[in-house]
């Protein structure tokens, strides 16, 4: 992996809304590349194009969005450092220092790096460049609503056969459904084949888990494919101390490659399922007779910190958190408001 590349990105500043100098550097970085059409709709979102299929092949499909939550500065550096990792949604790391990426202003202060979501970018970057036929989509403003892949070009969707998203922290995590709308069969070919490939590129078990959303929601809702969202080696999300395990990136660009090996160029069908009023916006398994019980983090108890501008929301057990803004904790009371008919 290119690391002066990868902190090359890393240091283009972007916040939800504010995104026009990462839409200009994905763009730029694309057009350097050989083979690749490349267009960008009216909303900013791009989608790159690599190869030709053979008769009967569909393309693989890799997405991830262009926005973070964090507030702009006028530089960011970023720093090599030997880290830690923390315990991130039921995984507890041991103390090993590893190989990490964090970033500061000018005057040294912690920015956050925005690994959620530009270790994702700079992924499906990197599968653009190495892989011979594939498609690739940077969609908007995730952070508030997935408001890009909302409006996403559904005709750039008709050729796909599956589609990967990089946008979950940490090395071990698979989303089965976003919001309650589930991704893909669990005993169907697709899951068969991507499980093992996943599992032998990050060299550790994998946590099949619920995701509260992101753009890959809004691709299945549109789609009649299997979808998938895994890890991509960022942790402290949302947070100024936010930082990238430079390994997990490299393991998580050798799982793009390994799913395109195996999976081939086929088209894994699955057919989408709206989920019911009863499902709700964070949508994890509530049973014990759900077979992904003992692997689901349950957050069993939280604290939430008041901000100038939004809300920490903290587990106070396993030491995750999470920040959402004001427009998002609108949304949420009224979820709240119409599911407990708050007067």
């Amino acid at each position: 992996m290119n690391i002066d590349k990868f902190k090359e990105l890393l240091s283009v500043p972007t916040k939800t809304y504010k995104e026009t100098k990462m839409v200009e550097y994905i763009m730029s970085s694309i057009g350097d590349m050989d083979g690749i059409t490349l267009t960008c709709d009216e909303h900013n979102n791009i989608y790159a194009t690599k190869g030709t299929l053979d008769e009967g092949e569909f393309y693989p499909m890799f997405i991830s969005h262009t926005d973070t939550v964090h507030e702009l500065v006028d530089k960011i550096i970023v720093k090599e450092e030997m880290l830690s990792r923390p315990i991130t949604f039921g995984k507890t790391f041991d103390k090993e220092l590893v190989p990490c990426l964090k970033a500061y202003d000018e005057n040294g202060n912690p920015t956050g790096i925005g690994g959620d979501d530009k270790c994702g970018i700079f992924i499906c970057l990197e599968l653009l460049k190495q892989l011979d036929k594939v498609k690739a989509a940077f969609f908007v403003s995730e952070e508030t609503g997935c408001h890009g892949s909302r409006n996403c070009n559904v005709d750039f969707l008709k050729d796909v056969g599956y589609c990967t998203q990089y946008d979950a922290p940490g090395d071990h995590l698979i989303s089965l459904s976003c919001s309650g709308t589930q991704l893909f069969d669990v005993d169907g070919e697709f899951f068969k084949l991507a499980l093992p490939s996943i599992v032998k590129s990050f060299k550790n078990e994998m946590m099949v888990q619920s995701h509260p959303y992101t753009d890959i929601m809004q691709i299945k809702q549109k789609s009649d494919f299997s979808c998938i969202n895994i890890s991509c080696g960022y942790y402290n999300m949302h947070t100024l101390n936010e930082f990238v395990c430079v390994d997990d990136v490299v393991r998580a660009i050798e799982a793009g490659k390994n799913l395109v090996k195996d999976l081939g160029f086929k088209k894994y069908e699955f057919k989408n399922e709206q989920p019911t009023k009863s499902q709700t916006f964070f949508d994890f398994d509530k049973t014990e007779d759900s077979p992904f019980y003992d692997d689901v983090h349950q957050l069993r108890s939280i604290d939430i910190i008041e901000e100038e501008e939004g809300f920490i929301i903290v587990d106070i057990y396993e030491e995750n958190q999470f920040y959402i803004d004001d427009e998002d904790g609108y949304r949420l009371y009224e979820i709240l408001k119409d599911r407990y008919r708050f007067n």
